[in-house]
């Protein structure tokens, strides 16, 4: 059995299978799609919120004929208000397919797969890793810039969160791999990420705080990869948060500083980090990068099923 848990698991041959799996299922979904997954129920299983993550994977498994069984609310149960975690995880199991779980706290995920009887999906767990978004986002790199090995990348903002962790993570698998850290201190990229990328020898560098935004930061670079920076970082220093936010914001200055082959990407939801006209750039492909996360997510749940279109 198959669990999703987290990028480390992968290789680089696994995700060439799964990003060609994807593509492909995109022609299929193109053709009026396939039922393969008909008759499999999918359990999504989310003790935080989430709209992105959770449509894509509901409308992956319905695209492809299954079933749902949804709640938003999953930290009400009974068994789960009593610490009892593994029991939901257990009841849940014995009358689904496949459980696509997000939780509040790191290390959930791998509970659940502990106690588990169908494949578990972390759909993120507290600040560790998101490594589904994390593959649609390098999916995307992937498709845009015909191929990964050799890729500049800008990271913007928010750079402590699960999605970039995860990120990073893959990213290390490739060849010839430059990442610029652009963040305040108080959502730097985390120290054990570094040690990683510096143990698998991917070249990066880190800039705190630029006083002169992003206009010379990203002339070079073959994607920028921008996040929104939250409020909730500086509750005690608001004052702070409105002197530096338009440095990490990818001014109309910094689009057209920017080479012509480069992407924008964004996990959104997005605050003020773009630029109105960015929108109309076709370097955004931020709107692209969420739709290719539905073909992403049809071929997790293919893989970790099973179970493929009968077109392939």
């Amino acid at each position: 059995m198959f669990h999703l848990l987290e990028a480390q698991q992968f290789t680089k041959k696994n995700l060439r299978e799964l990003f060609d799996l994807s593509s492909r299922l995109e022609t299929i979904l193109a053709q009026g799609g396939d039922e393969c997954l008909k008759g499999k129920i999918l359990a999504s299983l989310y003790f935080t919120p989430s709209l992105r993550t959770r449509f894509s994977f509901e409308a992956a498994m319905l695209r492809l004929g299954g079933s749902i069984l949804s709640t938003e609310a999953a930290d009400i149960f009974s068994s789960e208000l009593k610490g009892r975690f593994e029991d939901t995880i257990q009841v849940v199991s014995e009358i689904s397919d496949v459980i696509v779980l997000r939780h509040y706290e790191s290390g959930f995920a791998k509970r659940a797969a502990t106690v588990s009887c169908v494949p578990i999906i972390n759909a993120g767990d507290g600040p560790a890793q998101h490594p589904t978004q994390a593959l649609l986002d390098l999916y995307t790199i992937d498709r845009h810039l015909g191929g990964v090995d050799g890729c500049s990348i800008a990271m913007v903002g928010d750079l402590s969160g699960r999605t970039v962790r995860s990120l990073c993570y893959f990213l290390a698998k490739f060849h010839g791999i430059s990442i610029s850290f652009i963040s305040p201190d108080l959502t730097e990229v985390k120290d054990d990420i570094k040690e990683y990328l510096r143990r698998n020898k991917v070249r990066f560098t880190e800039i705190t705080n630029p006083k002169d935004g992003l206009v010379d930061l990203v002339k070079e670079v073959d994607v920028v990869h921008i996040t929104q920076l939250s409020k909730e970082y500086f509750a005690d220093h608001l004052e702070d948060y409105k002197k530096i936010i338009h440095n990490y914001a990818l001014s109309a200055k910094a689009l057209r500083a920017m080479k012509r082959s480069a992407v924008i990407m964004h996990p959104l939801p997005r605050a003020d980090e773009l630029p109105d006209e960015s929108d109309s750039d076709p370097r955004a492909i931020y709107f692209r990068q969420n739709r290719y996360g539905l073909y992403v997510r049809m071929a997790i749940l293919c893989t970790v099923l099973s179970c493929y279109p009968r077109l392939l």
